[in-house]
């Protein structure tokens, strides 16, 4: 898979991504140079996986992160401007010219259909749940 252990940087997504159960425990930086899909890996261990994005390179593309298959629902919450969105769907999403450095997308499987989110951005719908 494409993780690194702690200690070396976090790896760049630029472009489509499918990440495995291997890449649990990873810290991700995103860059909107590109409209692309990172595709979570099926929690069909149930509890446990964990994946960190950040957005590390704004600019005028929405790429989105989803679940391989649409295997599980992401449910959780994302903080836009200090307003808390209950957020329950499939895609998450970085919104072009207007997600900011430093947003970011914490999620963790909570079953094997689910994934736990915890997003924060700080301009309002910097990052959005459908």
């Amino acid at each position: 898979g494409l993780i690194k252990k702690a200690g070396t940087t976090a790896v760049a997504i630029s472009s489509a991504t499918a990440l495995t159960q291997a890449d649990s425990g990873g810290i991700f930086t995103m860059a909107q140079s590109s409209t692309y899909d990172v595709d979570l890996p099926s929690p069909t261990t149930g509890p446990g996986l964990s994946f960190f994005f950040s957005l590390t390179a704004p600019g005028s593309f929405s790429p989105t992160i989803t679940v391989l298959g649409g295997a599980a629902t992401f449910v959780g919450s994302v903080i836009t401007e200090g307003q808390i969105v209950v957020a329950t769907g499939a895609t998450l999403t970085f919104v072009s010219a207007t997600a900011v450095i430093g947003d970011s997308i914490e999620i963790r499987s909570i079953a094997t259909n689910l994934y736990h989110v915890r997003a924060v951005s700080s301009i309002l719908n910097g990052i959005t749940i459908a």
